[in-house]
């Protein structure tokens, strides 16, 4: 159980512009609390910045397979934390999960590793502090500890907001997006156009 975790979410357009966040997770929990908490908060910008349909890899084998329904997660808050993801998924036309060695997530786990040691954060890289989980955690489980003061008066701040003038200035960027999520995650997606 670790108090000082951080998780990432890089957007990457297909033409290689990328906007990046850094979370920093101020309750104690394990890792794969903090893989679930990227991937909830990176589906969650997709769809803000209007991604329809995604592919998202992680480098967390557990997270990945629980997300996809292919296992079971027996811990109570790993199941709530599939269960919101599960729900997240079906507001997306499409959405599937796939591992990627961790190798091949280098992007994310380095702004992980920033938002983990509380590093500076380097510029053009948006902040979100997570002060609670993004479920209730069940008593019966060692994954998330919360304390009866932590999080109940300081609610999770909103997601960060894209950085709107690279938005506007790469029209491919909202026409097709393509994603790295997470700590461990990482999206491929494709955006809605707006109607006219």
């Amino acid at each position: 159980m670790r108090s000082s975790l951080g998780a990432s979410v890089v957007i990457t357009s297909p033409k290689g512009d990328r906007l990046d966040y850094v979370l920093q997770i101020h309750f104690d929990a394990s890792n794969n609390v903090a893989e679930y908490e990227a991937l909830i908060h990176g589906l969650k910008l997709a769809k803000e910045i209007g991604v329809c349909c995604i592919l998202c890899f992680g480098d967390s084998d557990l997270v990945v397979q629980q997300a996809s329904g292919e296992w079971d997660a027996k811990d109570a808050n790993m199941a709530s934390y599939r269960f919101h993801v599960q729900q997240l998924a079906g507001i997306f036309d499409g959405c599937e999960f796939h591992h990627v060695p961790r190798a091949n997530n280098e992007a994310a786990n380095a702004l992980s590793n920033i938002g983990s040691t509380r590093q500076a954060i380097p510029p053009g890289v948006a902040l979100q502090h997570l002060r609670k989980p993004s479920i209730t955690p069940s008593p019966d489980s060692d994954s998330i500890f919360v304390s009866a003061n932590s999080g109940a008066s300081q609610p999770n701040p909103p997601a960060p907001q894209p950085n709107l003038a690279t938005m506007q200035s790469n029209p491919g960027l909202l026409s097709q997006t393509r994603g790295l999520l997470s700590r461990t995650h990482r999206l491929h997606g494709r955006t809605r156009r707006p109607s006219s």
